[in-house]
């Protein structure tokens, strides 16, 4: 697993197919899009095959966490960190929030779906209710449209699997995209988007530490850990001339650009 301080971040995912759900080929990012409204009359069927649509779900501040239920790696593992999250935080499902999982593989079934719930029910509160977390899926139209709103792209890869940022996204009541959350879920960040959320204005996310994980093959994978490895040195290499410039700076009081910015 690699932590990668970039603006976008990817994770590898096992698929049988390679739907494309970006206009653009070959860019996987999170393009914000807070102040969008989502398709609200798009259908989906849950986890207990029910045709639902996200307007007929959406009645009160919503976390949207786009995954795939069979990956191997990281769609696991955010859907239980998300899990431990809800456990941890004040506000309390159902009454201040609820949760959509939606998968973005339009060949997965509501069985699917429904097995994943079971598995990640397990990891909830006692007497969590069930039908405050639902698992959906859908056409890849539907799906489209709903990733294409909140600027979600994802890239299939030669070798069966592909690279997907790892991300949710808050929303409001009326289904406008509010806050996008990164990293690991931690239960203060979900609150404070979802807290946002209820208020209804869009926020800006400052947190932008995105999770890479990969099946790693490093012929398959080489060109995308060089460019992640290229991108992680220059960035480090210029907050390290940037501290080296500054200590430098404050050795020389005697220097006049330095006297004149002190007093005045």
């Amino acid at each position: 697993m690699l932590w990668g301080l970039l603006p976008s971040g990817m994770v590898a995912a096992q698929s049988g197919t390679t739907p494309t759900l970006s206009a653009e080929q070959g860019k996987i990012e999170v393009a914000e899009k807070t102040g969008a409204f989502l398709p609200l009359d798009r259908e989906f069927v849950d986890e207990n095959d029910s045709v639902v649509t996200l307007g007929g779900l959406i009645e009160k501040p919503t976390i949207l966490l786009p995954i795939y239920f069979y990956c191997p790696n990281s769609c696991p593992t955010n859907l239980a960190n998300l899990a431990l999250a809800i456990n941890r935080m004040k506000m309390e499902v159902g009454d201040d929030y609820q949760v959509i999982a939606l998968s973005f593989n339009h060949l997965e079934t509501a069985e699917n779906a429904r097995n994943a719930k079971n598995n990640y029910l397990k990891l909830l509160y006692e007497g969590f209710p069930e039908e405050q977390w639902r698992f959906l899926t859908g056409s890849q139209e539907n799906i489209s449209a709903v990733l294409e709103t909140i600027g979600f792209t994802f890239k299939p890869l030669e070798d069966g699997t592909f690279i997907h940022p790892s991300a949710l996204v808050t929303v409001a009541p009326d289904g406008k995209v509010i806050k996008y959350v990164y990293g690991t879920f931690i239960p203060g960040d979900v609150e404070i988007a979802l807290a946002e959320a209820a208020k209804g204005i869009p926020a800006t996310s400052i947190k932008r530490l995105l999770n890479y994980c990969f099946n790693y093959d490093p012929d398959t994978n080489k060109s995308f850990f060089q460019g992640v490895k290229i991108a992680a040195l220059a960035l480090f290499g210029g907050l390290g001339l940037l501290f080296l410039v500054r200590f430098i700076w404050r050795k020389n009081p005697d220097d006049p650009d330095h006297a004149s910015s002190q007093h005045g």
